[in-house]
C-alpha cells in the first residue's frame, strides 16, 4: 500500500473523528481503521507474549476497547469460519473459554437478528403533536442540552448556556 493512500486514509479517519465531536490528537491514530494482516499476526504473536493489552494498544496505535474487540472476533472467526478447537482459539487469543462461548453467543443473536424478516405490518397513522407536545419536548430537549453545555463547560474552564 503507498503512503499516499495511508495518508488518504489517516486524513479521512481523522476527519470522521473531529466531526463526531472527537479531538484527533487525543486518540491513537490508527483507531477506526481497517486491520491487515500483519497487524493481526503481530497481535496474535503479542498475545502469545503474553503482553498487558494497553502495551499491545499503544503498539498498534489503537484503543484497549478496538484490541479487545479485535480479540473476540478473531475467536469467533476461529471457531465459525475455521473450526478450531476451543482450546486452539484459547491459547492463540489469550481468552477464557467463558468470554469465547460469549462471544460466539453474541454473534449467533446478532446473526439470527440479521436474517429474521421483517414483518409487513401496517402502522397506524399518528396524529400530528399538539402545540403543548411540542413545547414540552423542546423544554425537554432545551434541559438537556443545558446539562451537556454545563458538563462540557465543567471540563473546560468555561461557563456556557443556552437559552
Amino acid at each position: 500500500m503507498s503512503s499516499t493512500m495511508n495518508t488518504e486514509s489517516s486524513t479521512t479517519i481523522a476527519q470522521k473523528k473531529t466531526l463526531y465531536g472527537l479531538d484527533p490528537s487525543k486518540y491513537p491514530s490508527r483507531m477506526g481503521q481497517p486491520w491487515n494482516h500483519d497487524e493481526i499476526v503481530k497481535l496474535l504473536r503479542s498475545i502469545q507474549k503474553k503482553k498487558p493489552v494497553e502495551q499491545i494498544a499503544e503498539e498498534h496505535q489503537r484503543t484497549v476497547g478496538g484490541i479487545q474487540s479485535r480479540i473476540h472476533t478473531l475467536a469467533v472467526d476461529y471457531h465459525f469460519n475455521d473450526k478450531r478447537p476451543m482450546e486452539e482459539i484459547q491459547r492463540f487469543t489469550g481468552l477464557t473459554k467463558e468470554q469465547i462461548e460469549y462471544s460466539i453467543r453474541k454473534r449467533t443473536a446478532t446473526d439470527s437478528m440479521k436474517k429474521k424478516p421483517v414483518e409487513n405490518v401496517k402502522a397506524e397513522p399518528k396524529a400530528e403533536p399538539t402545540t403543548t407536545e411540542l413545547l414540552i419536548l423542546l423544554k425537554d430537549i432545551q434541559e438537556k442540552l443545558n446539562m451537556l453545555l454545563a458538563r462540557d463547560s465543567h471540563l473546560n474552564g468555561c461557563p456556557t448556556r443556552c437559552d
